[in-house]
């Protein structure tokens, strides 16, 4: 997961977000109607909505960080506080995010195993936010690709384990299996590309605080950022660290 700095929302969709609410239709639904809600909400202009989500976060998912684009089959309008609980909520760009499909158009054979907002469902609350940068900055990934908390962070990493199921299935504490989307896999191949750069600049002679850093930077800025890039982020930020101490 990656922090997302939130962007002024479109004009369009302002406008439309303005109308509803000085509908009297929209003011005598009750919080907990989810259907009335959520049919005041699919008048929003989706396409708008989600080109302007994926600016923000890069074109990526905003929980696992598997790529996404502006289509409504594969990627989706995810309400961080649940559409159900908070009708105002539910048409406040700021609590809105582009998520991946969970594996939910997976076809391949076996049971699947579904993650991110497929996984959570619309009733479930999240103590985890992407929008939190106190909480983004705890993230941590292993070599093996499992992602959690350091320092341990028990309701974070529940979140992470239970609701958005990003470490796979576990059962009584033991691992079954990937994600359908192999999240596990996908993290850990990228940790691979890291030591393969570092491994190239190495031999160079070049794996320099001053060549990592041009690497972060250009990771951070560019439009869209490659899949998985917390954990290049994470460990090339880690390699810079250490070089820095190292006065290299």
């Amino acid at each position: 997961m990656l922090y997302i700095e939130k962007k002024t929302p479109p004009r369009e969709v302002v406008r439309e977000v303005s109308k509803i609410k000085s509908d009297p239709g929209w003011k005598a639904i009750k919080d907990g109607n989810t259907k009335a809600i959520r049919d005041e909400f699919d008048k929003l202009p989706k396409e708008t909505i989600r080109e302007s989500l994926l600016e923000e976060q890069h074109y990526l998912c905003a929980y696992c960080m598997r790529k996404i684009q502006n289509n409504g089959q594969s990627t989706s309008i995810e309400h961080w506080y649940p559409l159900s609980k908070d009708k105002e909520l539910a048409l406040d760009y700021g609590n809105m995010l582009a998520v991946c499909d969970g594996g939910k158009n997976w076809k391949g054979s076996g049971k699947k195993v579904l993650c991110c907002d497929a996984w959570k469902a619309d009733e479930k609350d999240l103590n985890i936010s992407p929008l939190n940068k106190q909480q983004m900055d705890k993230i941590a990934y292993g070599k093996d690709g499992f992602i959690k908390t350091a320092p341990y962070d028990k309701k974070m990493e529940d979140d992470i384990q239970d609701i958005l199921r990003l470490n796979g299935l576990w059962k009584k504490g033991k691992f079954i299996a990937d994600t359908s989307t192999e999240l596990i896999k996908g993290r850990k191949d990228t940790y691979l590309q890291y030591e393969r750069i570092v491994k190239k600049l190495g031999k160079a002679g070049k794996c320099t605080s001053s060549a990592i850093k041009k690497i972060i930077d250009e990771i951070q800025n560019v439009e869209q950022r490659p899949e998985y890039a917390g954990v290049l982020l994470y460990f090339f930020n880690k390699k810079y660290q250490s070089l820095v101490k190292r006065g290299l």
